[in-house]
């Protein structure tokens, strides 16, 4: 089933071009009705005669658009089809709620033109031909069909995205959609609820809902303004960009004439409001974080968000009972727990905010927040799905090849007491400790390296006192660090793909919380004092996420991060292709 469908996403353009040259007398020939009384009547034997001349089960060519999603709103129009979403030639309520919804796809995150909104639209304000005082009714007919395809089409992109998560291929893959989700968009149809069909297909997680108010918000308080992205590169006019530069931050509001000052001190204090609505270091400087975010163009800013929400469309429909989140762009760790009813210690707000939390409370407890470290731009950390099922207390680093041959070698090359200064231990093929004063390091490049450089155990070890292991194909893993003063900047973005935990002792006492009468706390502290090492299995394992949102979304509002690694950007060009 599914390959099918693939199938006919593929090659529909294909079959619309062998239909449409094969038919001589095509269905949807211009035919028009010369008064209001007759519309009806002779649009709905267009649409009898679009119906009758296909012959796919699955998809309906009209000449150049083929609908996709045909075969799971045919038996919306039977074996007399009637028209649904207009009357004598404009929209029934049906039709104009239907026309909106497309109109205002990106309120959904979505794109309009991919529901076909302009055509849709040019057709509609062509039907009625006032020179001639006649309808158009074959354009009448295929408004019908084209406004129903667009629903179900939507419905199904609201429901779980565009895409293969995992490879960023466009699809269409119906079975990947919630089981009833076409039975939801036709109970719509039916009792004249198309907004709340659609609403009850989008993911149910807080973190969506609050990110598609947001969006709606954004959307249209930008909506008169506007504002590009701004290049520094080949700067050959200082005057000109610093013009153009405060053009931009007048645009966002973020320049603010009325601070005391020159024009550098006023320049600098719209720099950092800029820079914190990017969390990002509010020094007043051009650093190259903060350069990048100057390259998205206001457009640019709503796809991003529009990418987010995309992202929570893969996610799983419910979460577990507990599980560990990390976000990359913003490097942090969220471990959240289900509530039973209790107010999430998030809300901290002032007193007038109260009824607004009582509201805006989840299923979810935050039970402990921690900055990361995560990898660099170069050395990414990867977006997965795992499980923690042991805690290795001062566990030994073994230097992934690719780091041994980059970093490591090269620097006991140039110095041979490197080894020693950072403790590490050479290990031969057999697992033997080697003597290092008797190897020859010269010879030894990256396709002849028989060795691996392990780190002892100990504080000075990379990974700290403890690491958190998860299966993956990536040999990543949650870890404390003998390098902790990254944790108090924003530049977080500095590992070469493990993730490095500031609150490492809280995390530990979280995951052994089940198993205290076997491993009280202070046995727990006193193994974390001693340098032996020691694993932890896990009763029961806890799910990790790894995950990439640019934009999140909680009843405090919305927080943007830099795209530290380009994937929105590179999925919005995806999404939107020509209409760049």
């Amino acid at each position: 089933m599914k390959s099918r469908y693939l199938l006919l996403f593929l090659f529909a353009p294909l079959f619309s071009v062998i239909i449409s040259s094969c038919s001589d007398d095509a269905p949807d020939k211009k035919v028009v009705a010369k008064s209001p009384q007759d519309v009806n009547k002779i649009a709905i034997e267009q649409l009898s005669k679009m119906l009758s001349a296909n012959k796919q089960d699955s998809i309906l060519v009209l000449q150049k658009d083929t609908l996709l999603c045909y075969g799971f709103f045919k038996q919306l129009y039977g074996a007399e089809p009637k028209l649904l979403f207009s009357d004598k030639g404009k929209w029934n309520p049906l039709g104009d709620t239907l026309y909106k919804l497309v109109k205002e796809a990106r309120y959904y995150g979505l794109i309009p033109n991919d529901y076909r909104f302009t055509a849709i639209d040019t057709l509609y304000k062509n039907v009625y031909n006032k020179a001639e005082d006649d309808y158009d009714a074959t354009s009448i007919a295929k408004l019908d069909l084209l406004l129903c395809d667009a629903y179900f089409k939507m419905g199904a992109h609201a429901n779980k995205g565009r895409f293969y998560p995992d490879s960023l291929l466009i699809e269409w893959n119906p079975n990947k959609l919630d089981s009833n989700w076409y039975g939801v968009l036709i109970k719509g149809i039916k009792e004249n609820k198309l907004r709340t069909s659609l609403d009850e297909l989008e993911p149910k997680h807080e973190g969506y809902q609050f990110l598609k108010t947001e969006l709606k918000k954004y959307i249209i308080e930008n909506e008169k303004t506007d504002w590009d992205s701004i290049s520094f590169i080949d700067i050959k006019d200082s005057t000109v960009f610093l013009a153009a530069l405060k053009k931009r931050l007048l645009a966002t509001k973020d320049y603010d004439s009325t601070v005391v000052g020159s024009d550098s001190v006023k320049m600098a204090a719209a720099i950092k409001s800029f820079q914190k609505k990017m969390n990002l270091e509010p020094d007043g400087k051009l650093g190259k974080l903060t350069k990048q975010a100057f390259g998205v163009s206001k457009e640019m800013s709503i796809r991003l968000m529009e990418m987010a929400m995309e992202r929570w469309r893969w996610e799983q429909t419910e979460m577990p009972q507990k599980y560990f989140w990390v976000n990359i762009p913003a490097a942090n760790l969220h471990i959240w727990e289900r509530n039973n009813g209790k107010i999430d210690p998030r809300w901290k707000l002032k007193k007038h905010q109260r009824e607004k939390i009582e509201q805006t409370v989840g299923q979810d407890t935050l039970v402990l927040y921690s900055n990361v470290v995560v990898g660099k731009p170069e050395t990414q950390t990867p977006i997965l799905k795992s499980k923690i099922n042991f805690m290795l207390i001062y566990p030994y680093w073994t230097v992934p090849y690719s780091i041994a041959w980059k970093e490591i070698l090269p620097a006991v090359q140039r110095d041979s007491s490197y080894l020693r200064r950072k403790n590490f231990e050479v290990i031969n093929s057999k697992g033997e400790v080697m003597d290092t004063k008797k190897i020859s390091w010269k010879k030894y490049n990256k396709s002849n390296l028989p060795f691996k450089f392990r780190q002892r155990i100990g504080d000075d070890n990379s990974l700290g006192v403890v690491k958190f292991n998860f299966n993956n194909k990536y040999g990543v893993y949650l870890h404390d660090t003998n390098s902790k003063r990254y944790f108090k900047t924003f530049y977080r973005y500095q590992s070469h793909g493990c993730i490095r935990l500031e609150k490492y002792w809280e995390t530990a006492k979280f995951i052994m919380r089940e198993d205290t009468v076997k491993t009280p706390y202070d046995t727990l502290a006193t193994y974390f004092a001693t340098p032996l090492q020691r694993q932890m299995n896990l009763k029961k394992t806890i799910p990790i996420y790894i995950r990439y949102y640019t934009s999140v979304a909680d009843c405090t509002g919305l927080k943007r991060y830099i795209d530290i690694y380009r994937k929105d950007e590179k999925m919005a060009k995806l999404v939107y292709g020509a209409n760049k």
